[in-house]
C-alpha cells in the first residue's frame, strides 16, 4: 500500500500508464487492420452475409475485439507485472532487457500469425494450429532457395513487422524508470483477464463464439496467436473429442471393420501404381467448366478408364489427403495423424497387408527426405521403399519446382526404378509441380494458352506433358499390361487464384479414375465416392481376404450405393455431408447442423432446409453424428473396436 501511494505522490506515475495504455492500444489498432485486412481478402469464403447493416457483422466485431483485447492481456499483463516487479531492483538493467527481448519475440509472433493467415487461409481453410509447425517451414525455405524475389519480399515484410513491434516496445521503455512502473497496468490487464474467465471459462475457447455464430464466420474473429496457442496445447495433450452424440449401441463399428475381397484367380496378381495428383480440382476434367484443361494425353487416359465424376476429398491439405487415401481413415486431430498420439491405434497398414499379398511396395515423391513427414507416413504405413529427390542421380543439376523437383525427372527415374522391380508391385507416386505457387521449367511452352489461361491450369498442362512420356516409356515394358493405374487428387485447390469464389460442393470435388491397359473400356460412374475408397481399392486389387478397417468402399465392387453419403472436413470444428442431391455441414464442437441445401435446385444456396427440418436433414445429421462418433470411438480406444 505504501509503495502504492509513494507511486501515486510521484507525477511520472502518469508517464509510466499512459506509455502502457497506449502501447496496448497500438497493438489493438494493428490487430484491428489485419483483421479488417483478413475479412477483405478472403470474403469470398464466407457463406453468410455480413454487411455494417447486418447484426451478425456486428456480433462478429464484438467477439473479434474481445480476442484481440483477450490476446493482447495474455501476452502483455506478464510482461508489465515483471517490468513492475523488476524496478524495485537495484540492478535492473539485464533482467529488464531479457524480459523485453522475450515477449518483444511474442508479440511479433502474435502479429506475424495473424498477418500469415491472412494468406494461408485459402490452403489450411482455418486460422493457424499446430498443423503449422510441421508444413510450414518447408515452403517458406524453398521460396528462398528458389524464388529469391518471394523470398526478399517475405523476409521484408517480417523484418518490417518486427520493426514496427520493436518500435513499440522502445516507446514504452524510453521514460525513466519509477519504483512500481506499470503497476495500475498491470493490475487493469489481471482485472480484465479475472472478468474474462468468470464470466464463461469456456470463453477463452478459440471455438466459444460458435453458440452465436455459424463455423464459417469464425475465422474472421479469431485471433491467430490465440488458436495457435490453444491448438499446441490441445495436440500436447492429446486430444480427440469423445462425441457422444447418440447412445453407444447405435454405433456402426462393425461397418468400418470392412469384409475381405475375393480371392484373386489369376496367378499372376496385377501391379498397382497410384498417382496421388497434388491439388488438382475436378474442374480440370470437367467438360463443362470454364476451368477445362486443354490436356489431350489425360483426356484420351480418361477415355480407357473408369471415371468416378462425382468424388470428393475428406480435406483441404496435403497431410490429411495422403492419410485419407493410403490408410481409409479420416484424420480428427489437427496435426498429421501420423505425428499424433494416435499413430497406434488399430489400422490396416496398407504396405504391410501388401506385403502379406507378396507385393513390394514403395512411394515416389520429388520433395525432400521426409518434408511435410511423408517418410515417416509411409514407414507408419508399412510401405518399404520411400525414394525423394536425394535418390535421384544428379537431382543438383535438375530444375527445380519452389516444393521439389519438377515431375518430368521424378517420373523418369519411377518408370526406371519399376522396371527393375520384382512383380507384383505397388508404387505411389505424389507429383509436386502442380502444388502452388505452380512455377514452371523455363524451357516449357504452353501448347494451349488460349484455353490454359489461369497458373493451376498451366501447371496441369505440363503434369499432362510428363504422364504422356511417363506412359510412352512404360508401355513399351513387360509389366505394363499387368497393372492397373489409379489417378486421385490429394484435395481441391481453385483453378484461378485471380476468381477465390467457393462453392460448398465443389471445393472437394476430385477426379479419380482406374486405368487397366488389358481393359481400356471407358466407364463413367455417376454415383458418389470417396478418396477414402481408395485404400480398399488397392488391397482387393492385391486379392485380400482378411478383413480390413477402412470408412471407404472398393471402387471396383459391385451393388456400390449411387446415392452413398460421403463425409468431408472443413475445418476442426466444421464437417461436411455430401451425396448426390443435398449437401450438409455439422459444427463438431455445438453438436448442431449448421447448413443444408438442395445444391441441384438451389445452387446458390438460398434455402437452408436447417430451418425447416425434414426426414431428409434428419437423416443425415444422423448419419454425421454416426459418422463422427465412430470415428472418435475409434481415436479413443486405440486397441480399436
Amino acid at each position: 500500500m505504501k509503495t502504492g501511494y509513494l507511486y501515486l505522490q510521484n507525477k511520472s506515475w502518469r508517464k509510466h500508464e499512459k506509455a502502457a495504455a497506449i502501447f496496448g492500444l497500438k497493438l489493438l489498432i494493428l490487430l484491428s487492420l489485419l483483421k479488417i485486412s483478413f475479412f477483405a481478402y478472403n470474403r469470398a469464403l464466407l457463406t453468410g452475409t455480413s454487411s455494417f447493416d447486418d447484426p451478425s457483422f456486428w456480433i462478429m466485431a464484438k467477439w473479434s475485439v474481445l480476442y484481440d483485447l483477450f490476446t493482447i492481456a495474455l501476452i502483455n499483463t506478464p510482461f508489465l507485472l515483471l517490468l513492475c516487479i523488476i524496478s524495485f531492483f537495484t540492478s535492473r538493467r539485464l533482467p529488464e532487457q531479457l524480459v523485453s527481448a522475450f515477449f518483444l519475440l511474442l508479440n511479433f509472433l502474435c502479429l506475424a500469425l495473424n498477418v500469415l493467415d491472412i494468406f494461408y487461409v485459402h490452403f489450411h481453410r482455418q486460422r493457424a494450429d499446430a498443423d503449422l509447425l510441421y508444413v510450414l517451414q518447408h515452403p517458406v525455405q524453398k521460396l528462398f532457395t528458389v524464388n529469391w524475389m518471394s523470398g526478399l519480399l517475405i523476409l521484408s515484410g517480417t523484418m518490417l513487422l518486427f520493426w514496427v513491434a520493436w518500435k513499440a516496445h522502445r516507446t514504452l521503455l524510453k521514460s525513466p524508470v519509477e519504483k512500481g512502473r506499470f503497476m495500475f497496468s498491470s493490475l487493469a490487464g489481471i482485472l480484465f483477464l479475472v472478468v474474462f474467465f468468470v464470466s464463461g471459462p469456456k470463453k477463452a475457447l478459440p471455438t466459444y463464439p460458435l453458440t452465436v455464430m455459424n463455423s464459417s464466420s469464425l475465422q474472421y474473429v479469431q485471433n491467430s496467436f490465440h488458436t495457435f496457442l490453444y491448438s499446441v496445447y490441445r495436440n500436447k495433450e492429446g486430444i480427440v473429442r469423445p462425441y457422444a452424440f447418440l447412445p453407444a449401441s447405435e454405433l456402426i463399428t462393425a461397418s468400418i471393420s470392412k469384409k475381405g475381397c475375393s480371392s484373386i484367380d489369376s496367378a499372376r496378381k496385377k501391379n498397382i501404381v497410384l498417382f496421388i495428383m497434388e491439388s488438382i480440382p475436378e474442374d480440370f476434367f470437367n467438360d463443362t467448366s470454364r476451368y477445362k484443361v486443354a490436356m489431350p494425353f489425360m483426356e484420351s487416359l480418361v477415355g480407357k478408364s473408369k471415371y468416378f465424376s462425382r468424388a470428393y476429398s475428406y480435406s483441404f491439405s496435403s497431410n490429411k489427403g495422403i492419410v485419407a487415401i493410403l490408410s481409409g481413415i479420416p484424420t480428427l486431430t489437427e496435426i498429421p495423424l501420423y505425428h499424433s498420439n494416435y499413430a497406434s491405434m488399430k489400422m490396416t497398414h496398407i504396405g504391410a497387408s501388401l506385403s502379406q499379398q507378396g507385393y513390394t511396395s514403395s512411394f515416389f515423391i520429388g520433395d525432400d527426405y521426409d518434408d511435410f513427414g511423408f517418410a515417416k507416413c509411409c514407414n507408419w504405413l508399412g510401405i518399404q521403399q520411400y525414394y525423394c529427390k536425394e535418390n535421384i542421380p544428379g537431382y543438383q543439376q535438375m530444375e527445380s519446382h519452389t516444393m521439389g523437383l519438377h515431375d518430368q525427372y521424378v517420373l523418369k527415374f519411377m518408370g526406371d526404378e519399376l522396371n527393375a522391380m520384382k512383380e507384383p508391385f505397388f508404387a505411389a507416386q505424389y507429383n509436386v509441380s502442380t502444388h502452388y505457387p505452380n512455377d514452371l521449367p523455363k524451357n516449357y511452352h504452353e501448347k494451349y494458352p488460349a484455353k490454359n489461361f489461369s497458373d493451376p491450369m498451366r501447371s496441369m498442362s505440363y503434369y499432362n506433358e510428363c504422364m504422356s512420356a511417363f506412359f510412352n516409356r512404360a508401355s513399351k515394358e513387360a509389366w505394363y499390361n499387368n497393372t492397373v493405374f489409379i489417378f486421385c487428387a490429394d484435395h481441391w485447390m481453385n483453378p484461378d487464384f485471380k476468381d477465390q469464389r467457393m462453392d460448398l460442393v465443389q471445393r472437394f470435388h476430385i477426379p479419380l479414375f482406374i486405368f487397366d491397359p488389358s481393359d481400356p473400356k471407358p466407364e463413367k460412374f455417376p454415383g458418389m465416392v470417396s478418396q477414402l475408397d481408395v485404400m480398399n481399392t488397392v488391397l482387393c486389387l492385391a486379392g485380400q481376404t482378411d478383413s480390413m478397417i477402412s470408412y471407404g468402399e472398393n471402387l471396383l465392387g459391385t451393388g456400390k450405393n449411387n446415392n452413398r453419403l460421403v463425409f468431408s472436413r472443413e475445418n476442426a470444428s466444421l464437417y461436411q455431408a455430401t451425396d448426390s442431391n443435398y449437401v450438409l455441414g455439422f459444427n463438431a464442437v455445438t453438436g448442431k447442423a449448421e447448413y443444408c441445401y438442395h445444391y441441384k435446385t438451389d445452387p446458390q444456396y438460398r434455402n437452408n432446409l436447417i430451418l425447416s427440418p425434414s426426414p431428409v436433414t434428419d437423416s443425415m445429421i444422423k448419419k454425421m453424428k454416426l459418422f463422427l462418433q465412430t470415428a472418435s470411438y475409434q481415436y479413443n480406444k486405440l486397441g480399436g473396436f
